[in-house]
């Protein structure tokens, strides 16, 4: 996913390609993310911040928000330096090589899981094809009811972007306003269209490119705001953005805690309150970034953002592996979480991180590292 690649482009002298305050956004963001999936499976209670993986699914919106603020920021910098737009070379062989490798071994791993509970058949034939072709949110079957990995759908909607993303940036390059408002009009119809359905028809659909459109341009148009306020603003102001960046995180907080889990229609809460939340997280971004300015990226901040997206892509299949295994052991037909188990959700819980790290940074160092390093090689020596 973009929110998870590392910026290409031409280094700037602000290095405005590589903000801090992204990488931390982007720790924290999945990070919830992750502890939504894995309290699904747990039900570890967690006090008064309980609201928050109960509601972690609405940080995917954070991510793709995310996705698109770090994919037009080089892009951004050069049009506040006034610059003519020039799309980079190689952007779709350069988005393959960063989000492929990583997401076919994923997809092996669930297929050698799914063939070891399940056997062959034709159905996990068309989950599979409709997985290796990035397809899986137009098919009930491979987005809803898959054998292969249920966070592997978010891939999907960033691969249809990048698709466009040549035209969506020249356009917001030329005309921002416009742009975003077309685009902002296209997730508005949409979600009008969408908003009557029931049941699966809307399940289908509330998830789809469309439906982030707007969220999408909103990043671009952030990094467009911060690559000009970056150069304009003293470091004296930093504390001023980090505290606004509290303030709006209660907001966000509070809008979750007070309204969307209030809500009898959780999914149709998410899809009508998707644009006044990615507001909000856009707010968020832009102060985090302001914030934390150009600040020099620690080491284990860097790796623990490059580690993301594998951790996204293997968390939550591994989070039910795990209990279906009985790992950490329980006896019975009822599981522990549903008893009241507190040691054993502790326990599980504590395991599912550890192995979904584990698996994450073995990802990380064996397969997205060495494959980015081999093409790195390739095109030096070209």
């Amino acid at each position: 996913m973009g929110i998870l690649i590392p910026f290409q482009g031409t280094q700037q002298k602000l290095r405005l390609d590589r903000p801090l305050g992204a990488d931390i956004l982007r720790i924290g963001s999945i990070g919830i993310v992750g502890w939504f999936h894995i309290w699904q499976q747990s039900w570890l209670p967690a006090g008064e911040l309980d609201f928050l993986p109960r509601s972690g699914y609405v940080w995917v919106d954070m991510m793709i928000l995310l996705s698109a603020f770090c994919l037009f920021l080089p892009y951004a910098t050069d049009k506040i330096q006034g610059k003519e737009f020039r799309f980079a070379d190689g952007f779709y062989f350069r988005r393959a090589i960063r989000i492929l490798p990583a997401y076919f071994v994923c997809l092996a791993g669930h297929l050698l899981v799914a063939l070891a509970q399940n056997g062959w058949s034709k159905t996990l034939g068309l989950d599979l094809l409709a997985h290796l072709t990035l397809t899986q949110t137009w098919f009930l079957q491979s987005y809803w009811f898959t054998q292969l990995g249920g966070a592997l759908w978010t891939v999907a909607v960033l691969a249809g972007f990048y698709l466009v993303f040549p035209i969506v940036a020249k356009a917001m390059y030329t005309a921002p306003i416009k742009t975003f408002g077309a685009m902002l009009v296209v997730q508005m119809s949409f979600t009008l269209c969408t908003l009557p359905l029931e049941g699966n028809e809307y399940r289908m659909m509330f998830n789809r490119l469309p439906a982030f459109i707007g969220v999408l341009g909103l990043g671009m148009v952030v990094a467009l705001l911060y690559a000009k306020l970056a150069n304009l603003l003293q470091q004296k102001w930093r504390w001023l953005f980090l505290l606004l960046s509290v303030v709006v995180l209660a907001g966000i907080f509070a809008l979750l805690k007070y309204s969307l889990l209030k809500s009898d229609k959780t999914q149709h809460w998410q899809l009508a309150g998707r644009m006044p939340l990615a507001l909000l997280f856009g707010l968020l971004l832009l102060f985090v970034c302001l914030g934390f300015g150009q600040a020099k990226r620690k080491g284990w901040i860097a790796f623990l953002s490059a580690m993301t997206y594998s951790f996204y892509l293997w968390h939550q299949s591994i989070a039910v592996w795990l209990k279906q295994a009985r790992i950490p052991f329980w006896q019975g037909e009822v599981p522990p979480n549903q008893q009241g188990d507190l040691p054993w959700m502790n326990q599980y819980n504590l395991l599912c991180w550890l192995v979904a790290l584990a698996v994450a940074a073995a990802s990380l160092l064996l397969v997205e590292k060495p494959i980015l390093r081999l093409f790195a090689q390739k095109s030096g020596k070209k």
